[in-house]
Order: structure tokens, then C-alpha cells, then sequence
């Protein structure tokens, strides 16, 4: 079977990926969105199907409202006597692991260890039956990012036993920014891949060595070389049950996100060359049965609220009620469209695409209906006070201690005195505009073509919404369908 990289165009950040029989499962990064940590499966690595989340909350009340480049970072996934683990830090709760029988069921979420600063953990069950546990740290809490520690852990993995040691200082080879790492074993060797040197110009580190604590011999594995595919790094490695080996690996395109690309893996010579001799390939050959799974992205709320969808914070029960079919989106209190945890949305799949929504009002005061963008810096349509109204909202960074400034911008608006109306968000080659009307055959543009942002950590994401900018509950909208057409 033929495939061309990427294999997603979904902002699947920091993915790992494993195989369990001939079933290979990969996660990823979710900041502040909620559920966390979605949950994919395949049985070729090139088509994946959406079957759940580790995460269905955070646990904890600062995550109650939006809380952008905070949450799930870089989580890691092992397979070991039949359970799945998920292992994750909070950069300022600590480690946390979610243990599930079913991937595509219920996880349960431990507390394993309340510290600030671990970042990108990743457990080894080792032959012998000890567990280890590898992890870099953030800048930002720690002070150092560039240094990898190792820690004992309990023989159930969910307890760290010491205080660890460092095994790996970037400093003594010229490596900035050593996270994300992934440990293994084979062939009686202990293996840390992981990425150093920042993300866009970033590249794949191997460590190999007899002894869990090293010393660590050091090789980069994964370049960008000649090729348009910048920073291949940040990934994870997984054979095929067939004899070959693979890594999969994102590469960050701003507005668009951190999307996976597959490439195969060469042992022959002792170390792990990924690519065409290091360099990433723009496609290739894998020798599996092609999977038909696919990720959904349209819904008409049939069956509830579809996997795709992830709030901007904790879910509440008061935000929503499912009408089945139909979605009944309650307007909640929030000053700007960046600071509202309601805002429901999902990854982009396709680079170009248009989303067309339709909202029935029963507004009060200060209540808005819409569609949006969200990033950094974000635009909205939206329907309120018999106005239609483009507006784009921009959210500077403070510090991490301080939230961000949030400015919302009038840009266009018309009157619009009826309950209905369909609403859609064109992008285009990493642009965004907006449509408005009766139905299909009377749609009109207002506004122009606006350039979309990344946001904390992620690429921009679409999505809907219902709120109030006056601090009011009562009023709501129904959403007949989304509809998201490939283009």
C-alpha cells in the first residue's frame, strides 16, 4: 500500500503510538481541550479511526475555564499485562497516569505524583519486572530544559520509589530543549528517542545504553536535511508485527497545527535510522491490509455530541443538552470568545474546507451564536441582537502566572431580525472567511480573507458556540447540523 506523508492533517501533537497484536493505538498532546488525550486506532498506521479520550476532565478547578498552554502535555502510551497506560504531566499539577482495559472505553486517572516542572514522562516495564520512568522539564517551572531523569517506580507502575537521576545532559553535546522522550528496550539495550533543538528547526536524538542510568551513546537519527519537512521530531516508535519498523513524528505548520507523518525505520547498522538515511521521506510503501477508519468531523447530534468535539475547558452540564438529533448549545457567561470554556470544537482534518452551521435563537440580552477560529489571534461570526457580526479578537501573552489580554474587534456587521440562519467559515490556504444567509443558494460574504494563528501549542481550531457577554444564563440556541464539507 502507497502513502504520502502526512498521514493526518489533524493537529495531533506529540503523538506515541504502540502496537498490541495487529492493532496499533497512537495519543496525543490536548492543552486546555477537554476530553484530553484523544485515542486513535489503526491496523495499517496510515488511516486512524477516533475512538476516545484518557481524559474526560482535568482534576482540578483552575481548568474549570479555558487555560491555554496549560493541561496535557506530551503524554506516552505502554501496553503491559493487559492493561494501556497513559502517562502525562501537568507542568504545574504533576504526573498523572490513566489506566484503561479498552482503549476505546473508560480510563481511570491516578494521581501519581504532585510536583511542578516534570514534563513529557514515559514508563519502561522491563523484562525483569522493575518499572522505570523517564522525563524531561520545562523551562518555565524548572529553570532547565535540556536535561532527561530517570526514576524507579513501583512494580504496578503507579508510584515513583526515589528521586531519581539524570541520565542525559544535552549541554555536554550542544542539544537545547531535550524533551519528549520515549524509553525502550531491545536486543538487551535501553533506548531513549527523543527530539531536542526547539520545534520548527529540531531533530531526533537516539541514546543507547547497557545500563538503564547510562552512559548513553548519542546519535541524531532524523534531520530535516533537503527536504520541506521541518523539526521531524517528537514522536514515537512502534514495529508493524511483520518485520519492519516505523516512527511517527509531527511537524509543526503553524495555523494548521503539528500534524503525523510515518517513516520507516532501518536497524541494520545497530541504531534506529529513520527516513531515507536521516532525512524525512514525503511517502512510501507499508506492506499491511489498508484500514478504513476514518475521523469524523460533520454531525447532526444524532447520537449526542460526536468524538470530535472537545470544550475550551472542563465540560459542564449546563452548557448543553442534546436533542437528539440536534444540539442545544446553552449561553454561558464569558467576556471574549477566548476566555469562554464553551467554545466547542475540533481539530481540522482537511487544510481547505468549508464548515456551514445552522442555529435556531432564543436569545436575551448580551447572548451570540456563532461560528469561529480560534487562535491567538481568532475570528467569529455570530448572530445576536438582530445583528450578524465579524468580529476578530486578539489574546497577548502576559506571563504564565498572569492571564492573558483578550481585545475583541468589531470588523463588519448587518441587521438580521430572524431566529434562523446558516452561517459558514471558508479556509483556504491557511485564510479564513465568512458567509451568512437563508439557506445554500443565499449565501453572502461578509468581511474579506483573514490570515488564521496557532493558538497555545495548537493550530487553529474551528468550532461553535452560544454566550453571553453580559454575565447572563437563560438564553440558548439550537444547532440543527455542522456540516463540514472536504475540499
Amino acid at each position: 500500500m502507497r502513502y504520502t506523508n502526512p498521514i493526518l492533517l489533524g493537529d495531533y501533537s506529540d503523538p506515541d503510538v504502540i502496537r498490541v497484536g495487529e492493532d496499533f493505538y497512537m495519543i496525543s498532546s490536548s492543552f486546555t481541550y477537554v476530553p484530553g488525550i484523544p485515542v486513535l486506532h489503526s491496523r495499517d498506521l496510515v488511516h486512524w479511526e477516533l475512538i476516545g479520550y484518557a481524559a474526560r476532565r482535568l482534576p482540578f478547578p483552575q481548568y474549570d475555564r479555558p487555560a491555554h498552554k496549560r493541561g496535557i502535555w506530551a503524554p506516552s502510551l505502554r501496553y503491559h499485562n493487559g492493561t494501556f497506560y497513559v502517562y502525562v504531566c501537568m507542568p504545574d499539577e504533576g504526573l498523572f497516569s490513566f489506566t484503561a482495559k479498552d482503549p476505546a472505553g473508560e480510563w481511570e486517572c491516578h494521581y501519581v505524583k504532585d510536583v511542578t516542572g516534570w514534563i513529557d514522562p514515559c514508563p519502561l516495564f522491563d523484562d525483569d519486572g522493575r518499572v522505570w520512568l523517564v522525563h524531561g522539564f520545562a523551562a518555565s517551572r524548572a529553570g532547565i530544559n535540556n536535561v532527561l531523569y530517570v526514576h524507579k517506580m513501583s512494580a504496578d507502575g503507579l508510584t515513583v520509589v526515589d528521586k531519581g537521576r539524570m541520565v542525559y545532559d544535552g549541554g555536554d553535546h550542544g542539544d537545547i530543549t531535550v524533551e519528549g522522550p520515549k524509553i525502550y528496550k531491545r536486543e538487551g539495550k535501553y533506548w531513549i528517542l527523543c527530539p531536542a533543538g526547539s520545534v520548527k528547526p529540531g531533530y531526533q536524538l537516539a541514546l543507547r545504553a547497557d545500563n538503564i542510568y547510562g552512559p548513553y551513546e548519542r546519535r541524531v537519527v532524523l534531520g530535516q536535511g533537503s527536504t520541506p519537512i521541518n523539526g521531524p521530531h517528537q514522536g514515537g516508535w512502534v514495529d508493524d508485527g511483520h518485520g519492519k519498523d516505523w516512527f511517527i513524528h509531527f511537524q509543526d505548520m503553524d495555523a494548521y497545527g503539528r500534524v503525523a507523518h510515518l517513516q520507516p525505520v532501518d536497524w541494520s547498522d545497530g541504531w534506529p535510522v529513520m527516513g531515507k538515511k536521516g532525512s524525512p521521506v514525503l511517502g512510501g510503501t507499508i506492506d499491511l491490509p489498508p484500514f478504513s477508519g476514518e475521523i469524523p468531523t460533520s454531525d447532526d447530534f444524532q447520537n449526542g455530541l460526536g468524538l470530535q468535539w472537545q470544550w475550551q475547558a472542563n465540560p459542564n452540564k449546563g452548557w448543553y443538552t442534546e436533542l437528539h438529533p440536534g444540539l442545544r448549545l446553552h449561553a454561558a457567561p464569558a467576556p471574549s470568545l477566548f476566555e469562554a470554556g464553551n467554545f466547542l470544537s475540533q481539530l481540522m482534518q482537511s487544510h481547505d474546507f468549508d464548515m456551514d452551521v445552522v442555529f435556531w435563537t432564543h436569545a436575551q440580552d448580551g447572548d451570540v451564536s456563532g461560528i469561529g477560529i480560534m487562535g491567538y489571534t481568532y475570528y467569529y461570526l455570530a448572530l445576536g441582537q438582530g445583528r450578524v457580526s465579524l468580529k476578530m479578537g486578539m489574546a497577548t501573552e502576559i506571563s504564565r502566572w498572569v492571564p492573558e489580554k483578550v481585545l475583541e474587534t468589531p470588523i463588519s456587521e448587518i441587521m438580521w431580525p430572524y431566529p434562523e440562519i446558516l452561517l459558514r467559515m471558508r479556509v483556504r490556504r491557511g485564510n479564513v472567511s465568512f458567509y451568512y444567509g437563508e439557506g445554500q443558494q443565499s449565501m453572502r460574504p461578509l468581511g474579506g480573507e483573514y490570515p488564521m494563528t496557532c493558538g497555545g501549542w495548537t493550530g487553529a481550531r474551528p468550532g461553535i458556540f452560544t454566550l453571553n457577554t453580559l454575565g447572563r444564563w437563560g438564553g440558548w440556541a439550537d444547532v440543527k447540523y455542522v456540516k463540514i464539507t472536504d475540499l
